[in-house]
């Protein structure tokens, strides 16, 4: 199941390669966190198994689910770890989870190896930002229930995974708000 978009969009082979063989393999119990928000993200990880949700405390206290990445997928706070500055999110593990993981130092001299690892580095950055911008109109401009559809379509196991809290969350909408989506689009 691949949540973030953009790892459909690029062939990711060589990367996982580079974690698998130079990346440090960690254990993540469940409800422990990779990253914590206010504090820096010192690592990227390639997930080999689990499930990770991102999550942003408002200023009133408030948890926001704001995304997940899977198997396969990679798991970090990319802004923090890329100007080493503290995290927006926090990162938890869902599950007991296996991860690889480099750092931003380990991940830089890859993308500098040559050209064609350059390339590719601004193709992953290109494609980050297309996912987020997508989103974010997504936001301004579909309703709740384009959103659940779409949500579904990129991830049709998703509910076997994640909660109707959690999806509504995400969804920016209420529990409510998702069971009623769910019974219209049941009796269509």
């Amino acid at each position: 199941m691949n949540f973030n978009e953009y790892i459909n969009e690029i062939d990711f082979s060589e990367v996982r390669k580079l974690f698998l063989n130079k990346g440090e393999s960690i254990d993540i119990k469940k409800k422990d966190y990779f990253v914590r928000q206010n504090e820096p993200c010192k690592y990227v990880g390639l997930i080999q198994n689990g499930i990770f949700r991102y999550t942003c405390i408002d200023n009133e206290g408030n948890e926001h689910i704001v995304g997940y990445s899977f198997a396969k997928d990679f798991v970090c706070d990319y802004p923090s770890l890329i100007k080493n500055s503290n995290s927006l999110t926090n990162t938890q593990s869902v599950t007991d989870s296996t991860v690889y993981i480099l750092s931003i130092k380990e991940l830089n001299d890859y993308w500098e190896t040559n050209m064609d690892t350059q390339r590719f580095g601004k193709l992953v950055a290109e494609e980050l930002l297309i996912e987020m911008y997508q989103r974010l109109l997504g936001f301004y401009c579909e309703t709740a229930e384009q959103r659940y559809i779409a949500l579904l379509q990129r991830c049709p196991d998703l509910p076997l995974y994640i909660t109707l809290k959690e999806i509504a969350s995400f969804l920016g909408v209420t529990p409510e708000t998702v069971s009623h989506i769910r019974r219209k689009l049941r009796q269509k």
